[in-house]
């Protein structure tokens, strides 16, 4: 492996753990405490409009306080005709969450890889401090990393140039010898690449990239990093 970058940066949703998983199993335990049916198509519909809320939170286009506050009140309204407390629905539904630590494939192979090479290695998240951080303990992933960001403790999402700027600030990493690696082009690649790192788009399905945002690698396996590294 080369000495081209000392610092990788790495997210964790649908990057080292299997967030859909996560969000599946936590929607079903959700679903049930309300005796309401968690049919598939109920849990893509929820998925979808969840993820659509954090890309308006990505681009401040709403508040943190007002997606977890809102997201279950008006689903569940517009889905189901119930009125439920959102506050109390994210709640729960977080604390479900937590508990969802299914390793996507290859993470500990890659990141035990990677320390063997004395790389450092930083985690970087959007979402809630407890949830990520059960998570990563759980999955016995969290003495890989030398740092952990995460976007609530930052104060900032990203791609907010403040998120890395805060993680540079708050390290002795280099950015000239440092990549972003992660699965979302508006969240881990748009945000790397303002904050002027090269970066690693893990896309395991080969999706086809019709956006503005031009990762420096595509990856569609995580042991691939290993020949850029």
């Amino acid at each position: 492996m080369n000495e081209k970058y000392q610092t990788l940066i790495f997210d964790l949703d649908d990057t080292l753990l299997n967030f859909k998983s996560a969000e599946k199993q936590a929607l079903q335990a959700l679903f049930s405490d309300l005796k309401v049916k968690a049919d598939s198509a109920a849990l893509q519909a929820f998925s979808v409009y969840n993820q659509s809320l954090w890309k308006k939170l990505e681009k401040k286009e709403i508040t943190r306080s007002q997606l977890f506050e809102q997201r279950f009140q008006i689903f569940f309204k517009n889905y189901y005709q119930l009125e439920v407390s959102g506050l109390k629905c994210s709640q729960q539904y977080l604390s479900y969450l937590a508990n969802g630590h299914e390793e996507i494939k290859g993470a500990t192979q890659m990141l035990t890889q990677l320390k063997t090479e004395n790389k450092q290695l930083f985690l970087a998240t959007n979402g809630v401090a407890f949830v990520q951080e059960q998570r990563l303990k759980d999955s016995n992933l969290v003495s890989f990393f030398d740092q952990i960001f995460v976007s609530e403790k930052v104060g900032c999402e990203k791609p907010d140039p403040r998120f890395f700027a805060y993680l540079f600030e708050h390290s002795n990493a280099l950015p000239q010898k440092t990549a972003m690696v992660g699965d979302s082009l508006s969240s881990d690649i748009l945000g790397g690449s303002k904050a002027g790192i090269d970066t690693f788009w893990f896309n395991p399905t080969q999706t086809d990239n019709f956006t503005q945002v031009q990762p420096t690698y595509q990856i569609s396996a995580l042991d691939e990093i290993l020949k850029y590294a």
